[in-house]
């Protein structure tokens, strides 16, 4: 009988040829905020409390995407040479959400204008937006504003702490945001507003109230706050030179004031502590299936192919608060709906937009199927009026070039009255279309439906499909790492006599429209496939007890191991080195079937091939399973 150790060496051969494609990637939109012990923080600028050892950071610099797909940067005046490097670390306690930021940065300073006049722009600041979701019936959730650095207006709140002479940080605005819900302090390392001598950086700890914002991180089941962070950098303004340079890059967001691009999804929970070791995953917002075993639809509008029966998708309806607030994540507070001015006023909407969105993937083609129910549809040249879908989608990786953010494409499809009822595509859609070839897109009437300029009649509505070929956007062959960055915004225009009665109304499923933020992480598993006996996004048990791969893989210092599970019970993590030699048995505990996730730390691990292995005792019958073995390499 063969050894344990010829063993392993044996797969060592075999799966140098081979490699895993089917784990998910790591959220680049998502971080935890660790809890802290409560008291253990003291807003002094220094971070010198042993929690900001273990909090979880985001590393931010000019030149360099921090986290896709919001996050940018840009020069506003000459050339920058000595860019934005900083550090931003999050925590939690007690429902308020703590920062601690390191820059660093050689002439640091603001506000000192000759005159003192007011100055908002040429200074060295933080701006931030958390989204305040405290009010239900506002929905997106509007922005919360928050102002810091050497900013001089009537309007802002001089901060007290701040270990240097000259310069004046501040917070702000007054009002809602104001110093009762924000706290900040900063130690400067050089002198502000001076550039005899270079700086070398400076230091904030803020302390955000979350209560006013209506987050409860608190909560047994935690919380998601939204929120995103720029930087502004001016250098070399004392004495005024020749050479002033002013710059900003963000996480997520350029803007304090509204949600432009992206939110970082910042997760929180009470067990999820600094001391607790590795943090859950963050699941996507939305699984794509793979419709490797079906046959391809015909584009032709028809919602009848025998893949979209199998598929249940999600829907889009005005005026359903009870729906939106079933999205997954942030959807809640992303999504939203907006009825604009029509004749004058906004009349009642007496038939709602209401649409069904399914999806699937198969090879390097993105499928989308919109089943829209509509009592009245027409075609009217205003786009406040207009029938029809925008779907949003980031490229992947061409990048604005004056923000050097992820291109957002506008995908639209619109009602027309041409030829009794066709799709007139519009922004991006008809260039990816005809010029790249990388998109095919139909729609069709229901039975009944008439196109017409005012509702005399009651339709049945109308149906869309679209195939994008993804390569056209930017992924490489084979779906690269299986992001999609989504948006789907429902428009419904309907016309009456009298000409006040008339309405339209935006509907959306986290992003609306190319300038807005909030698109939804969705990810293309090649693992959950669509079959002929069941749905390929249902939640499905799994057959069998099996690995389905760690990502990332190399890793340092830790990966996330994904496994499914045929029914409950108890799971075993094992792992060994090249020569076969135990190195850990780590117990998982009691888990649920169904597919999950383990986050392995290595940090004290040397650089080397590693083997796991999960084993597995179910809670029905006592029958023991386990997984072959699989191969991970650490690289430090």
């Amino acid at each position: 009988m063969m050894t344990k150790q010829r063993q392993l060496l044996m797969l060592l051969l075999m799966l140098l040829l081979s490699s895993l494609l089917f784990a998910q990637p790591k959220r680049t939109d998502a971080i935890w905020a660790r809890t802290a012990p409560a008291g253990s923080i003291t807003i002094d600028g220094k971070m010198d409390e042993p929690a900001w050892a273990n909090a979880e950071s985001i590393y931010v610099q000019y030149g360099k995407i921090t986290s896709i797909p919001g996050s940018g940067y840009t020069a506003e005046t000459g050339v920058p040479f000595d860019s934005i490097r900083a550090v931003v670390k999050f925590l939690v306690s007690e429902n308020q959400l703590y920062l601690g930021i390191t820059v660093k940065d050689s002439s640091i300073g603001g506000a000192n204008i000759p005159g003192g006049a007011d100055n908002f722009a040429a200074a060295d600041a933080i701006i931030f937006n958390i989204l305040d979701k405290s009010d239900p019936t506002k929905r997106p959730s509007p922005s919360g504003e928050f102002l810091w650095g050497w900013l001089k207006a009537d309007w802002m709140n001089p901060e007290p702490t701040v270990t240097n002479p000259g310069g004046i940080p501040a917070t702000g605005p007054k009002g809602k945001y104001s110093k009762a819900r924000y706290e900040t302090a900063t130690v400067v390392q050089g002198l502000t507003n001076d550039d005899s001598k270079p700086d070398t950086g400076y230091t904030v700890e803020m302390r955000v109230n979350l209560d006013s914002l209506g987050y409860t991180t608190s909560a047994a089941s935690g919380d998601i706050v939204m929120f995103d962070m720029a930087f502004r950098d001016l250098d070399w303004y004392w004495p005024i030179q020749d050479w002033l340079t002013f710059s900003r890059v963000w996480i997520q967001g350029p803007w304090a004031n509204t949600a432009q691009k992206d939110m970082l999804r910042i997760h929180a929970r009470p067990d999820v502590t600094v001391s607790s070791g590795a943090a859950p995953t963050v699941k996507p917002d939305a699984i794509i299936p793979n419709g490797i075993n079906v046959p391809s639809p015909v584009i032709d509008g028809k919602l009848d192919d025998l893949v979209w029966k199998k598929l249940t998708g999600f829907d889009i309806r005005f005026g359903d608060d009870s729906l939106r607030n079933s999205y997954p994540g942030a959807g809640p507070f992303l999504s939203g709906q907006f009825q604009p001015t029509v004749n004058g006023g906004t009349a009642n909407v007496v038939d709602p937009g209401d649409a069904t969105v399914k999806w699937f993937f198969k090879a390097d083609t993105l499928f989308i199927g919109i089943d829209v129910r509509d009592k009245v549809v027409q075609y009217n040249a205003s786009y406040d009026r207009w029938d029809g879908v925008i779907v949003t989608l980031n490229e992947r990786v061409k990048q604005n070039d004056i923000d050097h953010d992820l291109l957002v494409r506008k995908l639209t499809v619109q009602v027309d009255s041409a030829n009794g009822g066709s799709a007139r595509l519009q922004d991006y859609l008809p260039f990816l279309r005809d010029s790249l070839q990388g998109a095919r897109v139909a729609l069709s009437l229901n039975p009944g439906t008439i196109v017409d300029t005012v509702g005399v009649k009651a339709d049945s509505g109308y149906q869309i499909e679209m195939a994008i070929t993804l390569t056209k956007l930017g992924y490489p062959p084979g779906r690269g790492d299986g992001i999609a960055f989504l948006g789907v915004d429902l428009l419904d225009g309907d016309s009456f006599i009298p000409a006040t009665n008339s309405y339209g109304t935006r509907t959306w499923w986290f992003r609306e429209h190319d300038g807005a933020a909030g698109p939804a992480f969705c990810y293309m598993d090649p693992s959950v496939v669509i079959t002929s006996a069941g749905r390929g996004d249902a939640i499905e048990m799994p057959t069998e007890f099996a690995l389905l791969g760690n990502y990332p893989n190399p890793f340092n210092p830790s990966t996330s191991i994904r496994y499914q599970m045929p029914e409950n019970g108890t799971v075993q993590l094992a792992v060994y080195d090249i020569l076969g030699r135990s190195i850990t048995q780590i117990q998982l505990g009691m888990q649920r079937g169904g597919e999950h996730s383990y986050r392995f730390e290595g940090s004290n691990l040397s650089s080397g091939v590693y083997f796991y292995q999960l084993r597995m005792v179910g809670a029905t019958a006592g029958k023991e399973f386990a997984t072959p073995y699989s191969k991970m390499t650490l690289l430090k």
